[in-house]
């Protein structure tokens, strides 16, 4: 398979995607949820967000492959729990990326009148279709758009912060439900690193690239993240049109256009990575089954994994559908999804954590995997219901 990403492209691939719907939806809800504590919640989220891509990152050198991490899941325990990490992957990905679309369609469904389930149809479409370029075409686009939303975000917040005083007051109540339940959204904000290992196949010299495009993609969100907040924090604005105002002083009356541009970009670079690192994840876990199963590993001469990719899309559509239906929301797809991702990426951090070669590696996987470990306690009973009884199924 010819390797098309560099340090830019792997960078680009991985940054807007991770900031992705998040950086949109998640300061206002955290800052109206436990108000002044916000700021202590997103220091300690983003640190854990930068020791986690530190990990994972370094298990994608040594577990290189479409398969991503899970290969190192395998070499730690064993296949059996392999499988069952794929899996809770695998269904993060049949939820997740529905309640993006809409969130993306949610920001443009003002500025075209159309439904908000017909646009994200079409953002499933398009998706589909931007999955079949070559690798290097989404790392690219991705880059571009990464830095124009990068720079316009941050922008807007340090024209907020010089137009406020920055002071800062720990003067709220404090509610450890409520910040426990911020600390569960707030992590929506660091998924994704886990999705980086099933596209390094396609790196250039994975063990100088991996690294550094980790480490310049982290800092980079971990920047574009704390300037949002305490522009969010020390303006006092609060709910889903903060962060419209924060592109105010750059756009005046066009912010709602712009931004409805910019939400929408995000969500479908969020989109093309996962549905992308997943539907590689899928072709590798099928690549020596023949019928039916096979076809989950068909490949286009690009290597785009056309198989996989059809089925996911499938998938999300029929979802999409039930949304429409009104079986789904929004709320619902998200606490599946995000249940899914924290147990994929506890079980992945175990395996970090037995296979480090380095104490500083070894210790922080672990103490992850433990915090990990207490914000899945804090999903919804169904999900650890689902959660538990796949893993019954798969282990037995």
């Amino acid at each position: 398979m010819k390797k098309q990403l560099n340090t830019l492209t792997l960078s680009g691939l991985m940054i807007g995607p991770i900031l992705g719907s998040g950086i949109i939806l998640l300061p206002p809800i955290v800052y109206d949820l436990v108000g002044n504590f916000s700021i202590l919640i997103w220091f300690v989220i983003l640190t854990l967000g930068f020791a986690f891509a530190l990990v994972l990152g370094n298990l994608s050198i040594k577990f290189p492959g479409d398969e991503g991490v899970t290969n190192a899941v395998q070499s730690a325990f064993n296949t059996k729990l392999k499988y069952l990490t794929s899996y809770y992957l695998i269904s993060a990905v049949l939820f997740g990326p529905v309640a993006v679309y809409l969130v993306g369609a949610h920001f443009m469904q003002p500025l075209l009148g159309l439904d908000v389930n017909v646009l994200a149809l079409f953002m499933l479409i398009f998706t589909l279709f931007a999955l079949l370029r070559p690798v290097h075409f989404l790392g690219t686009l991705s880059l571009i758009v990464t830095t124009i939303i990068g720079i316009i975000l941050s922008l807007g917040s340090i024209a907020i912060l010089l137009g406020h005083e920055t002071t800062l007051s720990l003067n709220a109540p404090f509610d450890i439900t409520l910040i426990s339940r911020a600390l569960l959204l707030a992590f929506w904000a660091i998924v994704g690193w886990e999705v980086v290992g099933n596209y390094s196949k396609e790196v250039n010299d994975p063990t100088r690239t991996i690294p550094k495009a980790v480490k310049i993609s982290a800092v980079i969100i971990s920047v574009i993240y704390l300037l949002v907040v305490c522009a969010i924090q020390f303006a006092s604005l609060e709910h889903i049109n903060a962060i419209t105002a924060l592109i105010y002083p750059l756009f005046g009356t066009s912010s709602d256009l712009v931004m409805g541009i910019l939400a929408m970009l995000l969500c479908l670079s969020t989109v093309l990575l996962f549905v992308g690192g997943v539907s590689r994840l899928i072709s590798g876990l099928t690549s020596e089954y023949k019928g039916v199963l096979g076809l989950l590993n068909r490949r286009l001469e690009n290597g785009a994994p056309i198989g996989a990719t059809g089925f996911l899309c499938t998938i999300n559509a029929a979802v999409l559908g039930l949304v429409y239906a009104k079986v789904f929301t929004t709320e619902d797809l998200v606490a599946l999804a995000d249940g899914f991702f924290i147990a994929n990426a506890t079980i992945a951090l175990l395996a970090a954590y037995k296979l480090a070669t380095s104490q500083t590696i070894r210790y922080t996987a672990l103490l992850l995997a433990i915090l990990f470990g207490f914000m899945l306690m804090s999903a919804h009973w169904i999900v650890l219901g689902i959660i538990g009884v796949l893993a019954w199924k798969v282990l037995r």
